[in-house]
């Protein structure tokens, strides 16, 4: 199955694109997801489950937070959308 990822702001430096087509296994989660992107550029998965791990990087799956799912064992299907957001502040 295809899973869309869309990188924003310091997320999407260094790679080609913002927006990446991700084959995946049916049934896959947003862990293997991640692992997935390990596998394809590994620094900046590091730099993902890092921001992850600190509660800096929000994963959106369909606009969805992870955090209110089921987390990295969050399901995925076809044709989803995964966001990796920094945490944006303003006034």
């Amino acid at each position: 199955m295809e899973v869309t990822v869309k990188l924003f702001a310091g997320w999407a430096a260094g790679v080609p694109h913002s927006t990446l087509s991700v084959s995946m296994a049916p049934g896959a989660t947003v862990g293997d997801l991640l692992q997935r992107l390990a596998e394809l550029d590994p620094e900046l998965c590091g730099r993902l489950r890092a921001g992850i791990a600190d509660g800096y990087v929000q994963v959106l799956v369909d606009g969805r937070n992870v955090r209110f799912l089921e987390g990295d064992r969050t399901s995925l299907t076809e044709g989803v959308t995964v966001a990796f957001l920094p945490p944006v502040a303003g006034g």
